[in-house]
């Protein structure tokens, strides 16, 4: 009983921002998740060709994703996502917030179980 939330957050450029861009718009065709596991799976220069690819390569109809990626809201969740790094003191990706913990970088799944339960004592 764990929840989950993604924050899609552009740090590397502009393959980044279209990368986030995509995966934000990906939501409208229900398939986030396994286009977010993709891209991370990738190892490579991500441009936007291979960022379409890859989206393909998830099940996502590529033209509407790129008429959904013009959406104006997404512009906006990308804008306060930066805040909202900015504000917890993100510098990288991953980064995780437990409970009231902040935890930047990469954490092995023992490390994560304990962190949950320790929230979840308070």
């Amino acid at each position: 009983k764990v929840k989950l939330v993604f924050k899609d957050l552009p740090i590397l450029g502009e393959p980044s921002k279209v990368a986030a861009i995509a995966a934000l718009a990906s939501v409208k065709q229900g398939k986030h998740i396994a286009f977010h596991n993709a891209l991370m799976e990738f190892n490579g220069k991500l441009d936007d060709d291979h960022i379409f690819e890859i989206a393909a390569s998830a099940g996502l109809d590529v033209a509407k994703l790129k008429v959904d990626m013009e959406d104006p809201n997404i512009k906006k969740i990308i804008e306060r996502n930066l805040a909202l790094a900015q504000a917890l003191g993100v510098r990288g990706t991953p980064a995780f917030v437990i409970g009231n913990q902040f935890v930047p970088g990469a954490i092995d799944a023992d490390t994560l179980k304990q962190l949950i339960a320790d929230a979840r004592k308070g």
